[in-house]
């Protein structure tokens, strides 16, 4: 017997949401067939930075750079980074910045590389130095980068911390199998907590420098780095001098030098500093650049030797910058209020208040007095500079240029954001050349956005806090940086309160509804639209308030108030269709359509989704389009109108594809999966459940990957590859379980039993089960429960526990009838009818039948119908009401031939034909099993239409003999 169980699928519903006068798309979950999914981004700590962006690079040693000295300390490194397979080594490299760690680390790396004492080498700056503290990595941000330099494939890179160093060490593992050692170089590093997750073990081995004396895990080798020898300090002024010009005479200023470099303290980065001031002005002799370095102040006196040097030098260097070119000396002093760690030439500008053409030669100034760095087009400083230069700004300079910059970054990032919204023939700013240009900026600054908007509220500028945060709002949700989004949106609704502007604080408060709907904090977002809709009633603007009821709608879906959502939605869409706005009332009535398939009002979703798809098509928004489209493949896979189903999903999935929307991708490969497992294409229903885990792996949403991995599980068992299935469903319940998503956990859990049943666990599909039903009364999920209890009921039979099979199936009926849902009734007593049949009370058995056989006819569930008609004929069979049950299995599979559902017709053929041999009429048995023999081939089933092949054959030999049925 195979009962009529009751399998969650996970639909991805595309919701759309209006907030703060942006509109963006995101992904809202409910689930579809028997119940709503929830559907989330993972989070590292909600309202917290996501951190640095790190980039790990493969050690490159910089030709032209001047090295000198320092070879007994190379060979000291190559010699511990040889030293045997068995002892991975850690090496720590402390002292004082400047003093050249990075340099001597990289160039010895690198050495080991050539000699093949290692296969690879990779350097990661931590940045665990720079003021801003913010900037300054930990193993959360350099984990996912590290493991894609390291050659693991995007798609493949876990989200979470742990499953990063288990991908780790795994992957290192893989390394040491075939021969290969990687040495890790973690450069900058303030503290342990930075590098002890990040040590590979051995035989790998790991180089850190530090200004700092660091306690780390395992064998470790210090080396502490001083200044250089007086000699090799006097060779690099030398070969500096004569980088620049070979015949420079000062090179032959001995003495001098050895002053010179004296009052460096002999330390490579003022070394440096120095030689290119020499090399700024020619007729400067070196005693005299040291006469200029002995009047530093009198303050320097209480630093240490070393520090001491580094600030005089900053302070040489800055007098005669001032002296020489005192526009980028200023500009010097203005580049640390940047917010992030670096910054492009145009934000330079806005600093200074000029153009970006004249600012220009100024960076190329300060890049060659060696107080800048430029890489990638963009701009860095070290940290010691950053710190000196920040000091030589006053007030009368400060105040102007923050607000230059904020309002840059304001007015660029509202450019940027038009662009991305852009609807089709809607002008745009000519900032930038397109869409993808726009994107691309976002990305590059991310860093330097958000900060800007915290530096933008800490210091009053309480405009531009509002301003910005909504220009980010589109983009933070496209790219799934939810954390940042959250901390953007909490920045502006603080700013907003405190302007107390009634309009501006309305937005903030939908926009952080929406920021906290994105990380699943329903209750709260539900609040805050409430207040934002209150406000937009309170001063009459009747476009706010239709965006606040859309985003309270989105917000009570989350929680199953789906009435309610129904209502807010249908208000929204009349406001919009009121004041004219037909983009808007698309929204709206899109969303409407995710309302009403919560409440399985399907055919009425459908409606609202295709007027949603052609108000979008009509206002060319091709990604609005694709949402829709997405929805409505949903609702019509619910009404079994499977082909236009596929065809919506298709398109929308190359939709979403061609506005390069990854996410969106996802959503609609999951449901593509779900309706090509309808329709049996089961290898390319599995093929896309997994593009759309590796999908949501890729863009962080690690909630949308457990609900992937649980339809993949379900179309895993369709093939009988259990034992996969199982591993898909306990991955998606372990996923719900973190994120404490109690009802996606009880989702899974109940797919999990029905896996473990098919592999004759049962004791564990009963127990699966049964936490599924007790998580779900837990929650109030009655529905839910119900569904949990009618596949409880099922296990219960297999293991012949008949009575309480039959109890289980009761309640679940009881539920079902309570809760008024009829559909969930008709499969409960379709179930009920099959238990009974086991203890001979078939009586009750054909009643219960009957019932859900009426049920699914009223409910127009043709599919349901003739599953029961098909339980109803065996019942008849049993009391050998033989004419009843060839009728009933007749229509059975007449109905499963008109739905298409070429397997389960066989199913019922197969049955007919045990009745008419019953019957004693063996000729129309055998045709019966002949159809059914056709229709188990087309269905790609050999299993069954082998049997039934063997059951013809077997009556044409020996007429009479009796066969075993095989029931539906």
């Amino acid at each position: 017997m195979t009962p009529d169980s009751e399998r969650r699928l996970g639909t991805d519903t595309s919701a759309s949401s209006a907030g703060g006068g942006s509109l963006f798309a995101y992904a809202e979950g409910n689930a579809r067939i028997y119940q709503a999914m929830g559907d989330m981004t993972v989070i590292a700590r909600p309202g917290a930075p996501e951190g640095p962006a790190v980039v790990p690079v493969a050690v490159q040693v910089d030709e032209e750079a001047v090295f000198v000295g320092r070879g007994e300390q190379i060979e000291e490194l190559l010699t511990v980074f040889g030293e045997p397979r068995d002892a991975g080594a850690v090496v720590v490299s402390a002292g004082m910045g400047g003093v050249g760690k990075t340099a001597l680390v990289t160039r010895a790396a690198a050495r080991a590389v050539e000699q093949g004492q290692v296969s690879s080498a990779v350097v990661l700056n931590l940045n665990g130095y720079d003021p801003d503290a913010a900037q300054r990595a930990k193993p959360r941000d350099v984990l996912g980068p590290l493991l894609r330099v390291l050659g693991m494939a995007d798609e493949d890179v876990p989200i979470t911390v742990p499953e990063q160093l288990t991908a780790y060490h795994a992957l290192l593992d893989g390394w040491q199998q075939q021969g290969r050692r990687l040495l890790l170089v973690l450069d900058n590093a303030a503290d342990a907590g930075q590098v002890t997750a990040l040590l590979p073990p051995a035989p790998h081995s790991a180089a850190v420098t530090t200004r700092d004396t660091l306690t780390l895990p395992g064998r470790t080798h210090r080396l502490d780095l001083d200044t250089l020898p007086m000699t090799d300090a006097v060779d690099l002024l030398t070969q500096l001098l004569q980088r620049n010009a070979l015949e420079d005479p000062r090179a032959g200023e001995g003495a001098a030098l050895v002053r010179l470099a004296d009052l460096c303290g002999c330390l490579p980065l003022a070394l440096e500093i120095v030689a290119a001031v020499l090399a700024d002005e020619p007729s400067m002799t070196v005693a005299e650049l040291a006469d200029e370095l002995e009047q530093a102040p009198q303050s320097l006196e209480s630093l240490r030797r070393a520090d001491r040097s580094v600030a005089a030098v900053l302070e040489l260097s800055w007098h005669r910058l001032t002296e020489r070119d005192a526009a980028a000396a200023e500009l010097l002093s203005l580049l640390p209020l940047n917010p992030g760690p670096d910054l492009s030439t145009a934000v330079a500008a806005a600093l200074a208040g000029i153009a970006d053409a004249q600012v220009k030669p100024r960076l190329r100034a300060l890049r060659h007095a060696h107080l800048l760095r430029q890489a990638g087009g963009r701009w860095r400083m070290h940290d010691l500079v950053r710190q000196h230069a920040r000091s030589r700004l006053n007030d009368k300079h400060r105040v102007p240029a923050l607000r230059r910059v904020l309002e840059h970054y304001d007015r660029t990032a509202d450019a940027a954001n038009d662009h991305l919204r852009a609807l089709l023939g809607t002008s745009v700013p000519d900032t930038f050349p397109g869409r993808a240009e726009a994107l691309a900026w976002f990305d590059t600054e991310r860093a330097n956005l958000t900060s800007a908007v915290a530096l933008a509220l800490d210091t009053g500028h309480h405009d531009v806090t509002t301003h910005l945060a909504i220009a980010l709002v589109w983009y933070l949700t496209w790219r799934r940086h939810l954390s940042d989004l959250v901390t953007v949106s909490e920045h502006a609704l603080a700013a907003a309160q405190y302007c107390n502007l009634p309009r501006t604080l309305a937005i903030a408060w939908s926009d952080f509804g929406v920021a906290l709907h994105e990380v699943r904090r329903f209750e709260e977002a539900i609040a805050a639209q409430e207040q934002a809709a209150a406000i937009f009633r309170e001063i009459g603007d009747r476009q706010g308030k239709g965006r606040a009821l859309i985003n309270l709608g989105n917000a009570l879906q989350g929680v199953w108030r789906f009435e309610e959502a129904i209502a807010a939605q249908e208000q929204a869409a009349a406001i919009y269709r009121e004041t004219g706005d037909r983009h808007r009332e698309g929204i709206a009535l899109n969303n409407l359509g995710n309302a009403l398939q919560g409440v399985w009002r399907f055919e009425e979703a459908i409606a609202a989704h295709e007027q949603a798809a052609a108000i979008y098509r009509e206002t060319g928004d091709r990604h609005g389009e694709g949402g829709a489209l997405n929805n409505l493949g949903n609702a019509l896979r619910e009404v079994r109108r499977f082909e236009e189903a596929i065809a919506a999903h298709e398109q929308a999935a190359a939709i979403y594809r061609e506005t390069g929307d990854r996410h969106g991708e996802g959503r609609a490969l999951n449901n593509f999966g779900l309706v090509l497992r309808e329709v049996r294409r089961f290898e390319e229903a599995i093929a896309a459940h997994e593009q759309a885990a590796a999908i949501y792996r890729e863009t962080g949403d690690r909630h949308g990957e457990g609900g992937a991995l649980n339809n993949l599980g379900l179309v895993l068992e369709e093939v009988r590859r259990f034992e996969e299935a199982i591993a898909a469903h306990e991955q998606a319940a372990a996923i719900y379980r973190d994120f404490g998503d109690r009802q996606g956990e009880g989702t899974a859990l109940n797919n999990l039993g029905l896996a473990l049943g098919e592999v004759r666990r049962f004791e564990e599909a009963i127990a699966a089960h049964e936490q599924a039903a007790a998580i779900y009364r837990d929650f109030g999920d009655r529905q839910g429960e119900g569904r949990a209890l009618i596949n409880l009921g099922n296990a219960l039979q297999d293991v012949r526990r008949f009575d309480e099979a039959i109890a289980a199936q009761e309640q679940a009926a009881a539920i079902f009838r309570e809760t008024g849902d009829r559909q969930g009734e008709g499969r409960a007593l379709n179930n009920l009818g099959n238990a009974l049949r086991q203890v001979r009370r078939f009586d009750e058995a054909i009643a219960a039948h009957e019932q859900a056989a009426a049920i699914y006819r009223e409910t127009g569930d043709r599919h349901g119908e003739g599953g029961a008609l098909n339980n109803l004929g065996l019942a008849l069979r049993q009391v050998r009401r033989f004419d009843e049950a060839i009728a009933a299995q007749e229509q059975a599979a007449a109905i499963f031939r008109q739905t298409g559902d070429r397997h389960r017709e066989g199913t019922a053929l197969n049955n007919l034909g045990n009745a008419f041999e019953d019957a004693g009429r063996l000729e129309e048995a055998t045709d019966a099993w002949a159809t059914a023999v056709s229709a188990f081939e087309e269905a790609g089933d050999p299993g069954l239409r082998s049997n039934c092949d063997r059951k013809a054959r077997h009556i044409a030999a020996e007429p009479g003999v009796s066969t075993a049925p095989v029931a539906d």
